[in-house]
């Protein structure tokens, strides 16, 4: 198995725990209030992050899909915990990743192909690209939202 494939998968036990331990701590509060006003929230990140990963994977396997085939967002409609709700997204981001990164043997991440965002590169550095982007993402929502917790308590 990839290391980046093991390093999603210890990032999305780690995020369940984490969120275990904050559910019942101001959780949805502290997801959805900025720090400082027009900054992004811990929940536009983390779902940025989850929607990126997503949508750059559904991409890579199909780069004529439309955008309905690869958008990834939270049901509004959900009466869902929002914990439950960007675990989903979350998961259903990995599994993208998991079934693209599969199919690509080591020899192939050398070859070079045009990125969904304009860009020639290889496929290791993309794969390496989005998953550094999806993890310091993730990372800057748990900080995001440590701090807004720790001055509310």
């Amino acid at each position: 198995m990839p290391e980046s494939i093991k390093s999603l998968k210890f990032l999305y036990d780690y995020a369940k725990t984490l969120f275990e331990k904050r559910k019942d701590n101001h959780f949805e509060e502290s997801m959805k209030t900025p720090l400082f006003k027009r900054e992004k929230t811990a929940l536009d990140l983390f779902v940025h992050s989850a929607s990126t990963l997503y949508m750059a994977m559904k991409k890579t396997a199909n780069p004529n899909a439309d955008a309905k085939e690869i958008s990834i967002k939270l049901d509004r409609e959900s009466t869902a915990p929002l914990h439950e709700q960007l675990l989903e997204i979350f998961s259903k981001a990995i599994e993208a990743y998991v079934e693209v990164r599969t199919k690509y043997s080591e020899e192939d991440l050398n070859n070079t192909f045009t990125s969904p965002f304009g860009r020639e590169m290889t496929y290791e550095d993309w794969f390496g690209f989005i998953i550094h982007h999806t993890i310091g993402h993730i990372y800057q929502a748990f900080r995001l939202q440590a701090i807004y917790l720790r001055h509310k308590v």
